[in-house]
């Protein structure tokens, strides 16, 4: 009977799922196949898409729900759950799906530059068809990835919502072990020589 309470309550536990190693890389095989963006070269790419979420709350009369920065996880989230809809928005002023996720993707990659220091790089072999856009947070030679587009794409369809992913990356970046550590778990434990 608990088991069922536990999928059908409405009280979600919160569960802290570990980082996962995924891969080691050497310096040049990621100079070779990342490309680091900067945001602050294409303003009008992010001034864009930061006018296009205003405007939204704007014209549905919505109040953000954090004031500033009008890009925080909570008021991307509110583009989808509260007013007409940002796709139907979106698609009344004629722009495509490609350009809503663009929009959503760069709004958020904006929040998280400025607020975790996270980097945007372009990839030259993404894995999947939706992953050519990354960022990247760097700590202790640990890197922590995230796709925006690939992200976006799930937000506009109904599969994620920004603000989760927020509190996930919040604390995941509390707990990335130090080199040592993570590395250290691949060694094995060194023998003694009597």
């Amino acid at each position: 009977m608990s088991f069922f309470k536990k999928i059908f309550s409405s009280k979600k536990e919160n569960v802290q799922e570990p980082s996962r190693l995924q891969g080691v890389a050497s310096k040049e095989y990621f100079e070779n196949r990342y490309t680091e963006q900067n945001l602050s070269e294409n303003k009008s790419i992010v001034e864009s898409s930061l006018k296009m979420v205003e405007s939204y709350l704007i014209d549905n009369d919505l109040e953000p729900k954090v004031k500033s920065p009008i890009n925080h996880p909570l008021n991307l989230d509110q583009l989808m759950d509260d007013g007409m809809g940002f796709s139907l928005y979106c698609n009344a002023m004629q722009v495509e799906e490609q350009a809503m996720t663009l929009i959503l993707a760069f709004a958020f990659s904006d929040f998280l530059i400025n607020n975790f220091a996270f980097k945007l790089y372009k990839d030259s072999t993404p894995e999947y068809p939706l992953r050519g856009m990354t960022l990247k947070y760097s700590k202790d030679e640990i890197v922590f990835s995230l796709y925006p587009y690939e992200y976006a794409s799930k937000v506009l369809n109904y599969e994620a919502n920004f603000n989760d992913l927020y509190t996930k990356i919040n604390n995941q970046l509390k707990n990335i072990p130090s080199k040592e550590e993570l590395l250290g778990k691949f060694m094995p434990p060194e023998q003694d020589e009597n």
